[in-house]
């Protein structure tokens, strides 16, 4: 009896070991993600990127409630003059093939020669698609 429960608990401990280092690897790979979206191809404009990562079906919803589609999303970015986007304090959470990102943001943004600052909090779904993590939803609201 105890030979058993001495074998269940070591199986209980690896696979828990497993997960852990597969949940590990998933937030980091999510957190590259967030960097390569909101950092670096927004800022660049760079859309073949942004088109990888994002799910078709994706919507972006603003500090100030307007909702967009993933192509009226393309169209925002490719309409400012500048992005400066900072992120901190992000979190991975884990749910099966559901992530939900979260952290404080800070973006500088030049749309149409107006300059303008806000800083905020998101929150962001990711689902594992085919293999690979895909951008579905976005929500930023202000604390300023």
């Amino acid at each position: 009896m105890r030979t058993g429960l001495l074998a269940a608990f070591c199986l209980a401990a690896l696979c828990c070991t497993a997960q852990v280092t597969q949940d590990s690897s998933a937030e980091q790979e999510l957190l590259a993600l967030e960097r390569v979206a909101k950092l670096q191809a927004c800022e660049s404009k760079d859309l073949d990127t942004l088109d990888g990562i994002l799910d078709d079906g994706f919507l972006y919803v603003d500090p100030s409630g307007k909702h967009y589609t993933k192509r009226e999303f393309f169209t925002f970015v490719k309409s400012a003059d500048s992005f400066q986007y900072v992120t901190e304090a992000m979190a991975v959470r884990l749910h099966g093939n559901t992530a939900i990102v979260t952290g404080v943001y800070q973006i500088r943004i030049v749309l149409h020669g107006q300059p303008s600052l806000e800083r905020g909090r998101f929150v962001d779904t990711w689902l594992l698609k085919n293999g690979r993590w895909k951008g579905v939803a976005s929500i930023d609201v202000s604390t300023q």
